[in-house]
């Protein structure tokens, strides 16, 4: 007798592919209608799949980092800090970039 497939794998490959989609869309940056709609289903499913226990958070982000890999050739951390700065650091509540004094982190810049 064939065996089902387990539905937790099924889940999580469906969800890969929604994720794939949605970067496909893009990053959301530029405020897409279609992609907004398609993170709310994103969302959505995410967590449907964990509310039934066939996915859990660190298998949520394992996906999302392997479609952000994937769609955009690099990791997700990496990208927002190379999009976003120094600034976007201070808004997260990373504050190891300001921990040396203005003068020295204006002369790390400086050509």
């Amino acid at each position: 007798m064939p065996r089902k497939p387990d539905p937790s794998l099924t889940v999580k490959e469906h969800f890969a592919r929604l994720v794939h989609e949605l970067y496909s869309l893009g990053d959301g940056r530029d405020g897409s209608e279609a992609w907004q709609l398609h993170r709310s289903r994103v969302r959505g499913f995410q967590e449907c799949g964990r509310l039934l226990g066939l996915m859990d958070l660190e298998d949520v982000q394992t996906i999302i980092d392997a479609a952000h890999l994937d769609i955009f050739g690099e990791a997700r951390l990496d990208r927002r800090e190379r999009i976003d700065g120094i600034g976007a650091k201070a808004e997260r509540g990373e504050w190891d970039d300001f921990d040396a004094p203005a003068y020295e982190r204006y002369k790390q810049k400086a050509p």
